[in-house]
């Protein structure tokens, strides 16, 4: 028996401890890709262009594509966990991640200073129409710039697999890795980004906050009621807010594990450690399914243009089949007559 049949027995033998991450993943898959999709369709659809609605469809794009296009990647590469022989394949895909990672954090940073400028400085220049699509497009370069490390440095990790007698090297696509100091260089400054990005948010959002409960109480003590304006820019605060916060604690623990690869033989888990593992390293994916959930939870007009667009393909579809019903029923009548008048 050869080493990559061996490998092949091992992975098999392996995979009842990644059931749980692979389910995990499938269900994020199947709900952030219509979830996703119906974002990008009402917000083209039925808002109005403003420099929040680009933003969140940007977002929801984003979401869009992590979930088309790195699920399966991901979910690929825990059933062949210890048989992943094509580097530039795992190179590319987590390349991808990390883009995506860099990608949604500057739009989250964007959006955050845009409702600060709105709310705290709303005489001073401000993001417009106009000139968020640099915004967009300055964030986009500033995410391949810092993804380009990890094309670079993203290995196969090698694993001595035991099984009786046989011992051979497995290969895995590591989520955490540190195979040389770059690596715990980049690793490191990742995390650091993160922490400053998450650190931002917040800071940005207290003062936000903060700002807007004096003018409630300003509004409270003069007797006057919110205005529209004000009602939709509180809406508009709250899911910015829920949408960093998830961000946030969605990718805290891959960079916790980043920061600690190595540290432990993962081999050494039982079942459900490694499972939880593997969960946890993954738990980013979260981020990339929630967004829909947070504009249906916090948008009443989000939620009446679901309905009308569910209703509209559901209309459309019952009409199609009638419409092919009847002319199967007309073909079967002329039929009919033919054959009778034969």
């Amino acid at each position: 028996m050869d080493d990559n049949e061996i490998r092949e027995r091992i992975n098999d033998k392996e995979i009842h401890k990644l059931l749980a991450p692979i389910v995990y993943l499938v269900v994020l898959m199947v709900i952030g890709i219509p979830g996703n999709l119906i974002v990008l369709i009402i917000y083209r659809q039925r808002y109005s262009k403003s420099v929040y609605r680009t933003i969140i469809w940007n977002l929801a794009m984003t979401d869009f594509l992590f979930c088309t296009l790195t699920f399966p990647f991901n979910i690929g590469r825990l059933i062949r966990y210890f048989t992943f022989y094509e580097l530039w394949v795992c190179k590319a895909f987590t390349t991808l991640i990390v883009f995506f990672i860099m990608y949604s954090s500057h739009l989250l940073v964007t959006l955050a200073f845009h409702r600060f400028r709105q709310v705290c400085m709303p005489l001073r220049k401000q993001v417009t129409t106009e000139n968020v699509k640099y915004w967009i497009i300055g964030s986009f370069l500033l995410a391949v710039f810092l993804d380009i490390p990890e094309c670079v440095l993203q290995p196969l990790d090698e694993q001595t697999l035991k099984d009786g007698n046989d011992t051979v090297t497995g290969y895995v696509c590591a989520v955490s890795f540190k195979n040389n100091i770059y690596a715990e260089v980049y690793n490191g400054f990742l995390t650091f980004l993160f922490s400053l990005y998450a650190t931002i948010l917040f800071v940005l959002y207290i003062i936000i906050g903060r700002k807007m409960y004096l003018q409630r109480r300003m509004r409270q003590e003069t007797m006057h009621s919110p205005s529209h304006a004000d009602e939709l820019s509180s809406k508009i605060t709250k899911i910015a807010v829920t949408v960093s916060a998830v961000f946030a604690l969605s990718y805290l623990p891959l960079f916790v594990l980043k920061l600690v690869a190595g540290k432990f033989d993962q081999q050494k888990l039982n079942t459900s450690a490694f499972a939880a593992l593997k969960i946890f390293e993954r738990s980013y994916a979260f981020n990339h399914v929630a967004n829909p959930f947070i504009y249906a939870f916090f948008d009443n007009r989000f939620r009446q243009q679901f309905k009308v667009l569910i209703m509209t393909i559901f209309c459309r579809g019952r009409t199609q089949t009638e419409s092919y019903q009847e002319e199967r029923n007309v073909t079967r009548m002329r039929e009919t007559s033919s054959t009778t008048a034969s």
